[in-house]
């Protein structure tokens, strides 16, 4: 029997002041057929959340709807700490406390329409393309593609072991699924899912007339159609959506450039389960 135990703040800031503060605590332990949960205090737990709660409350703007989220698990006597901020201003929404980032991209000008030119993936906001083409649909092991072959997406975890006390290890995301089992609470049942998504790869690239995109409100994949759909909020051509298969993104990809970029978060939703996932790409370029 693994045992699961997880203590968890959510706050909710608007303007500088605090609306809503909610704790939860409980524990999990699994059965081979069951799940057993209950609401059992970890005292330990709710203390390491409540100190994470307290460093992320210096980041609260006056001037913004902030989210803040600390939470403390253990499993197989691992203790990990998560702790993740959403800002939103103007509707637009990133991971992470810098407001002025934020401030600084909702400046971008709309130069033109998006009328089916390349796309050039800045911000590390290419790392959302290959979280929901590549990430997604190796959670639903779906059939492989043919990738670039200078193109590396891979999750590295960021801890020792996941959710179920297995214990994790980094793969590489376009030939086998996420190694970590993973929930949001101790009432969840432990999903496969991405934890780090990191893309890496240079692939020279000519791309004179481009839409240029700083950040994307979201996207989805659909496991029946085999199709992606990305929400684009901040770009040259303003807010617009993209709908591609699997198949047209990859051969859509032309090239990439510099270092990984960690794009300012993805909070990831699969079933109900909300999770922060790391996510970082180079500059990209698809057509």
């Amino acid at each position: 029997m693994t045992t699961f135990a997880i203590a968890s703040r959510d706050e909710l800031w608007l303007n500088g002041a605090r609306i809503e503060s909610r704790l939860s605590h409980g524990m999990a332990r699994d059965d081979p057929d069951r799940i057993l949960a209950s609401d059992d205090f970890d005292e330990e737990l709710v203390h390491l959340c409540d100190e994470s709660i307290a460093e992320l409350r210096r980041s609260v703007d006056d001037d913004a709807r902030m989210r803040l989220v600390a939470s403390a698990r253990r499993v197989r006597e691992t203790i990990v700490r998560e702790a993740t901020i959403t800002t939103t201003i103007d509707g637009v929404s990133i991971v992470g406390g810098d407001v002025a980032a934020l401030r600084a991209i909702l400046r971008t000008e709309r130069r033109e329409a998006w009328g089916g030119q390349p796309i050039l993936w800045s911000n590390g906001s290419a790392s959302v393309l290959l979280h929901e083409a590549i990430g997604h649909a190796a959670e639903h092991e779906a059939p492989p593609l043919a990738w670039p072959a200078w193109l590396s997406v891979r999750d590295e975890p960021p801890f020792a072991v996941d959710d179920c006390g297995h214990d994790a290890r980094a793969v590489d995301l376009m030939r086998e699924p996420p190694s970590c089992m993973r929930r949001e609470s101790f009432r969840d049942v432990p999903l496969r899912r991405m934890t780090n998504v990191i893309a890496r790869g240079n692939h020279d690239f000519k791309a004179d007339d481009f839409v240029e995109v700083f950040l994307v409100a979201g996207g989805s994949y659909d496991p029946l159609t085999d199709l992606v759909t990305i929400n684009v909020s901040v770009s040259t051509a303003g807010a617009f959506t993209l709908r591609r298969t699997r198949p047209e993104i990859a051969a859509s990809i032309a090239g990439a450039s510099g270092e990984p970029i960690r794009y300012p978060g993805v909070i990831c939703s699969r079933e109900g389960q909300e999770l922060a996932v790391g996510s970082s790409a180079p500059v990209m370029v698809t057509r």
